[in-house]
C-alpha cells in the first residue's frame, strides 16, 4: 500500500489537475488523480465519430499563453492556426477584417468593412497597443468595470460595439451583453494581438492527453467520484476512504463549492454547439465567422477542417455553430432554427448539410463579471492540507488553469516542508 505521508490526491483530471500532478511528481511526491467522468480533460474533450473530430464547444489554444508555452510541446501538438482576423455578417453580406500587420493584403477590405468608423479603428489600434505593453499580470491590477462600460469609456461607437465586440468578445465569454470584467477584455485582446488562435491538428483533447503522457501508470483513475474531502484524504461515493498527506480540488466551480461545503454561488454560463458536415468547398473560410447583425440564434460559425484537415474525412468539411446559452428548444426544433439561419447565410446548399451532434453545455464557463480575482495571485490553500486550483478563485481558460495548477503544487510543497 502507498505511503499516505507522501501521497497527494488531486480531485479532477482537467488541465489544472494534470498540471498540478506533473509538478508534484517532479518533486518526488506520489500523486493520485481522481476523475469522476470516463476521461481526462475537464471541459476540453473531443469526440471522433466517423472520421470527424468534434470538440465539446468551440475552443482554441492561444499560442501566446505564457504558461502553455512552458508546459506544452507545441510542435508535438502540430498546431494549426486560424487566419488572424474574422469574417463578419452585416446587412446580408460577409466582410473580412484582418490583422494589417500579418495580412497586409487584406488591408483595404479591412478598412472598408462597415464595422465602425475610422476613429473606431484607431481606438482599437491604440487599445491593442496599450494592452500588449508591460507584464501580463499588471492587467489584473488595473481598475475594473464591465467590458461594455470600458468600451464606451474608450469612445467606441455603438455600431462598432454591436457589429464587432459583441459577437467577438461575447463569443469568447459566451455573453451577448459583454458584462465580463474589463480586465478579461484587455487580457483577451492581448492574447489575440500577440499570438495565434490555433487548433491541435488532431483535436483539442490532445492538450490534456499530452499533459498526462509523463504521468506514471495508475496515477489517473477515471469514473471515480469523490463524495467528501478532508485534510487527511477523501471519501468516494461508494464509501471508500483514501488517505493522503494533502488534497487538491481541481474541479469546476460548482463541484468545488460542493466539496468544500460552501453555499453554491457559482454562476454558470452555458453554450450550445452544433456540428454539421458537408462537401468540402473552396469558399469555406479559415476565419471565425461572426454574427454582426445581432439577429437569429447563431453567434459564430467556424470551419475547423479548413484549419486542420484532420478534423474531417477526405473531401468533407466540418461546420461548427455556436449558440450562446442553452435554449429550451427540443433538439429537432433547435437544429431546424439553426439550419434556417445557415441557409440564409450560406445558401440553399446548407439545407442538406448533415447534422452530426449537438452539445448542450450548461457549465461552459463561470460568470466573469466584476469583481474578478487576480489569477496571478490565487489563494491555493483553503484549510490546512486542502487546496484548490482551476477557475475557483482564479479565471477560466487554459492559461490560468495551468498557472493555478502549478501554483497549487507549489503551495502543497511549501505546506509539506
Amino acid at each position: 500500500m502507498e505511503n499516505s505521508d507522501k501521497r497527494v490526491i488531486i480531485v479532477g483530471g482537467g488541465i489544472a489537475g494534470l498540471t498540478c500532478a506533473r509538478h508534484l511528481l517532479a518533486q518526488g511526491l506520489t500523486v493520485q488523480v481522481l476523475e469522476a467522468s470516463g476521461r481526462i480533460g475537464g471541459r476540453i474533450k473531443t469526440d471522433e465519430p466517423d472520421g470527424f473530430r468534434l470538440d465539446h464547444g468551440f475552443q482554441v489554444l492561444q499560442t501566446a499563453y505564457p504558461e502553455a508555452r512552458r508546459e506544452l510541446d507545441y510542435d508535438a501538438l502540430d498546431l494549426r492556426p486560424f487566419a488572424p482576423g474574422a469574417m463578419i455578417r452585416i446587412g446580408g453580406r460577409f466582410f473580412t477584417i484582418a490583422d494589417p500587420l500579418r495580412r497586409p493584403g487584406r488591408a483595404l477590405a479591412t478598412l472598408t468593412a462597415p464595422i465602425g468608423s475610422i476613429g473606431d479603428r484607431l481606438r482599437l489600434l491604440r487599445l491593442a497597443h496599450r494592452v500588449v505593453r508591460g507584464k501580463l499580470e499588471a492587467i489584473f491590477e488595473q481598475p475594473e468595470t464591465t467590458s461594455m462600460a470600458m468600451l464606451r469609456a474608450e469612445g467606441f461607437s455603438e455600431t462598432m460595439i454591436r457589429r464587432f465586440f459583441i459577437p467577438f468578445f461575447g463569443g469568447v465569454c459566451l455573453d451577448s451583453q459583454i458584462r465580463a470584467s474589463s480586465r478579461v477584455l484587455s487580457y483577451v485582446l492581448r492574447m489575440f494581438a500577440t499570438g495565434e488562435a490555433a487548433l491541435p491538428a488532431m483535436g483539442m483533447a490532445r492538450i490534456p492527453h499530452q499533459l498526462a503522457l509523463d504521468l506514471p501508470k495508475g496515477c489517473i483513475r477515471t469514473g471515480v467520484r469523490v463524495r467528501a474531502v478532508r485534510e487527511d484524504g477523501v471519501t468516494l461515493d461508494d464509501g471508500t476512504r483514501l488517505p493522503a498527506c494533502a488534497v487538491v480540488i481541481a474541479t469546476a466551480a460548482p463541484e468545488t463549492e460542493r466539496l468544500l461545503g460552501l453555499p453554491l454561488k457559482a454562476k454558470s454560463i452555458g453554450e450550445t454547439c452544433l456540428y454539421f458536415a458537408c462537401a468540402r468547398e473552396a469558399w469555406h473560410p479559415p476565419y471565425l465567422v461572426l454574427n454582426g447583425e445581432g439577429s437569429g440564434l447563431i453567434n459564430n460559425v467556424v470551419f475547423p477542417s479548413v484549419v486542420s484537415a484532420d478534423y474531417a474525412p477526405s473531401g468533407r468539411s466540418l461546420v461548427g455553430v455556436v449558440v450562446l446559452g442553452v435554449p429550451d428548444d427540443t433538439d429537432a426544433t433547435l437544429i431546424e432554427r439553426v439550419r434556417m439561419q445557415l441557409v440564409e447565410w450560406f445558401g440553399v446548399a446548407a439545407q442538406s448539410w448533415e447534422h452530426l451532434r449537438t452539445y448542450r453545455i450548461v457549465h461552459a464557463l463561470p460568470d466573469q463579471s466584476p469583481p474578478t480575482p487576480n489569477p496571478a495571485r490565487p489563494q491555493a490553500m483553503t484549510s490546512p492540507g486542502v487546496f484548490v486550483c482551476g477557475e475557483h478563485g482564479s479565471l477560466p481558460g487554459i492559461q490560468w488553469a495551468m498557472v493555478s495548477g502549478r501554483q497549487s503544487a507549489e503551495a502543497v510543497l511549501a505546506h509539506l516542508r
